[in-house]
């Protein structure tokens, strides 16, 4: 992990699995996404942190620990693809480096990531001022999103179905479906959507 900056990266050793050969890679260990928003672009499409094999041209994810910034939030994330085994101390060690932040989360599932700047995204842009929105805005609802992410067994149904998109399995309308009934959820609109909501959580458990 480098010391805060708006990007960092270092060449990483990657096996491939699929030639059986090892190669050096440069990939991303802090990223700040108030200065470098395409980023997201990345994340939400899982290509961040892709490499190539130069030997066999298989396509490969690194499992490298990042930490995703977001100045403008306030927020930073240590995201952990793979769960250190001492993860604990790890934690303890990152809130001592970093407590100036005023919201500071660890991340051990790349959805709960995508979720997020999913969120961010769909408030930008599709913020209806008549709607009920109980969680306002700003600190509060980023707060609001990170209960969401660590806490809901619907985000169990958001992984399986995002997964199967990835994978073909399910199609794009099956994402958004479930998408849509988690903004119902986070939102507390109408009791009937409310139920229904309640209702796909429930299969998530």
């Amino acid at each position: 992990m480098l010391t805060p900056q708006t990007e960092a990266f270092r060449n990483e050793l990657i096996y491939c699995s699929s030639c059986k050969r090892s190669f050096k890679a440069r990939i991303a260990t802090w990223i700040d996404v108030s200065w470098t928003p395409q980023v997201k672009t990345l994340l939400l499409n899982w290509e961040f942190n892709m490499v190539i094999c130069p030997q066999c041209g298989n396509r490969l994810y690194s499992d490298s620990p990042f930490f995703y910034e977001d100045f403008a939030e306030g927020l930073l994330v240590a995201v952990f693809p793979s769960i250190p085994k001492n993860y604990l101390s790890v934690e303890a060690h990152i809130r001592q480096e970093y407590n100036y932040y005023p919201t500071l989360e660890f991340f051990y599932d790349m959805t709960q990531l995508w979720f997020l700047i999913y969120l961010q995204e769909y408030y930008k842009t599709n913020v209806d001022p008549h709607a009920e929105l109980n969680f306002g805005g700003g600190e509060e609802r980023l707060r609001m999103f990170l209960r969401f992410l660590k806490k809901d067994p619907m985000m169990l149904t958001i992984r399986e179905t995002l997964a199967k998109s990835f994978l073909g399995i399910k199609t794009n309308d099956d994402l958004q479906n479930v998408l849509w009934y988690a903004l119902v959820k986070l939102e507390g609109m109408s009791s009937g959507l409310s139920e229904a909501s309640a209702f796909v959580g429930s299969r998530a458990i």
